[in-house]
């Protein structure tokens, strides 16, 4: 009898050990168990079809394609467990491609958990599209008819929180996400969301809704722990824009590197109620992006430290700033640096309490003494040029700083990353440095 109890829980003990599954694109089939590299699944969606708490999706080079217009290229609707996170990510050493011209790369389902994404590509379809085509699109202020059409309005990255249970504990990582015609990593009505290492650029041309590159909206309590439960950071976000009106008002709205966007969930009233927990944004460089750099509307309890923000604003619709808090209490703008150009203002302040805004510099590169300045305190500096190494309007631009730079050790006495994006540990106290690079 204990024989068979034994031999019970050995093969229970079995099943319930986290599995890893192979995907390759080039010599696998879907008809194969995808247990080994020699039998690997040719589709992420087959795989990610068996996954269980603990999996890990292994995928190997070469371009995923959805299948069909409406389709997204996977569709991500089985959670992991605390501890045990469903884990899709490249293969070392490769590179897979997540290539798509509908809805979305990756789509996380509402009520979806414990899940990672990890070291992909995902590329939209812009280079097959213009602005020409798009402003005439079905549903859009010129042409209101019509079934709105995936080929514009396509996502890189979405985490729908949207259904009757919310998607909570998701973590994106690592990734390069481009050329999307909508929005780049979105996440909307979730809690617990990690966005790091993620290099977002050339998204939101052509959709009719107002994207942008990192966007969290009207985020949903799953817990009062203390702490914080959403972190964006050490992402750069480059030469994200509208050049297509949103179809509510037909004005250029958005095009954002970073936003955090109505966490009181007063746009679309819902039964959640306001959402009550911090969020962390800390060593981001955001610079050539059509609207600002990093923002946060109608969002409390958000902390922005130690980023950096060039010449965002592009747009000529979009004057509100660099890095700017609109509308929220007991936020946080500590230790950044702030670049415009032009006749740009570098930052707003309208409708907040409980506001720090502190340690920040502010210069701009066409009228430098002469910067367009909302709020300011003592602690700021004014004026004098941050000295990037190469502040280009390219991806190769280099925002480190340069010995003399007057961002070295002008850092908060308490307030401040404790790495940089670079991974280096900061100075403590007045020796921490501004922006997203220690020196």
């Amino acid at each position: 009898m204990k024989l068979f109890f034994f031999t019970i829980f050995l093969l229970l003990s079995l099943q319930l050990k986290a599995k890893d599954f192979y995907v390759n694109a080039r010599t696998g089939n879907d008809r194969f168990n995808g247990l080994s590299i020699s039998k690997a699944k040719k589709t992420i969606q087959e795989a990610a079809n068996l996954t269980k708490p603990g999996d890990t999706v292994f995928v190997m080079d070469g371009v995923y394609s959805n299948v069909c217009a409406d389709c997204n290229v996977v569709n991500i609707t089985r959670s992991g467990k605390q501890d045990k996170y469903i884990v899709y990510q490249n293969f070392p050493g490769q590179h897979p491609v997540i290539s798509f011209d509908g809805w979305a790369g990756f789509f996380i389902q509402s009520g979806v958990s414990y899940i990672k994404i990890s070291g992909f590509e995902v590329v939209g379809d812009n280079a097959k599209l213009n602005v020409a085509k798009a402003l005439k699109q079905p549903g859009s202020c010129a042409n209101k008819k019509g079934k709105i059409d995936p080929r514009f309005n396509g996502n890189g990255i979405v985490i729908d929180g949207l259904g009757k249970k919310h998607a909570h504990h998701i973590e994106i990582l690592d990734n390069i996400v481009h050329d999307c015609p909508g929005g780049g990593i979105g996440a909307s009505h979730c809690d617990y969301i990690r966005v790091e290492g993620n290099t977002v650029y050339n998204t939101s041309w052509y959709t009719i809704f107002g994207t942008s590159g990192i966007s969290f909206y009207e985020f949903w309590n799953y817990d009062n722990a203390r702490g914080y439960h959403n972190v964006i950071a050490r992402n750069k976000c480059y030469n994200n824009k509208s050049f297509v009106p949103w179809l509510k008002y037909c004005v250029i709205y958005d095009g954002n590197g970073i936003i955090i966007d109505d966490f009181r969930n007063k746009q679309n009233p819902a039964k959640q109620g306001a959402y009550k927990s911090r969020t962390l944004v800390q060593n981001n460089i955001c610079w050539y992006n059509g609207g600002t750099g990093i923002h946060t509307f109608q969002t409390d309890h958000v902390d922005i430290i130690n980023n950096t923000a060039y010449c965002n604003c592009q747009n000529a619709e979009v004057k509100a700033g660099q890095i700017l808090s609109g509308i929220g209490d007991d936020n946080k703008i500590v230790n950044n640096i702030l670049v415009s150009d032009k006749d740009i203002i570098l930052n707003s302040n309208y409708g907040n309490s409980h506001f720090m805004y502190e340690n920040n510099l502010h210069y701009n590169v066409s009228n430098p003494g002469k910067e367009k300045i909302s709020i300011t305190t003592g602690s700021c500096i004014n004026g004098e040029n941050p000295l990037f190494v190469n502040p280009a309007n390219s991806l190769k631009a280099d925002f480190h700083l340069q010995a003399k730079s007057p961002a070295v050790n002008h850092g908060h006495l308490r307030i401040y990353s404790t790495y940089d994006y670079d991974g280096k540990k900061r100075g403590e106290g007045h020796t921490a440095d501004l922006g997203a690079y220690e020196y």
